[in-house]
């Protein structure tokens, strides 16, 4: 049990830093100065909040474990695009992202 509550804080900060990368893309659309700020403002807040998750998280995993979890983040992003911008995927995006599942299984085991 204790090993998932701490495979599930890894991928809750990659969950984070996904989110910071919604807000850039929603600032990058709108006009300049009317709610770009607010974008901005929320993507730091994001950005530090991993940070901070991330340094504790070095303290209980191996980094190559934790470095290999952040290929997540391209997941989550594909869900995001789908989710909130309305974007397809393509056979290739899965294809993609099923090879960096087995990618993230396969360090997580060696580990």
């Amino acid at each position: 049990m204790k090993d998932k509550k701490k495979y599930a804080i890894l991928f809750f900060s990659f969950l984070i830093y996904s989110v910071s990368s919604v807000c850039a893309k929603l600032a990058a659309k709108q006009d300049v100065l009317s709610g770009t700020v607010l974008f901005l403002m929320l993507e730091m807040v994001c950005l530090g909040i991993y940070a901070l998750v991330w340094q504790q998280i070095l303290k209980k995993f191996a980094l190559v474990t934790a470095i290999a979890g952040k290929g997540s983040v391209v997941i989550f992003n594909l869900v995001w695009s789908v989710w909130i911008f309305k974007e397809t995927v393509t056979f290739s995006n899965l294809i993609g992202a099923a090879i960096i599942i087995v990618g993230i299984c396969v360090v997580a085991a060696d580990s």
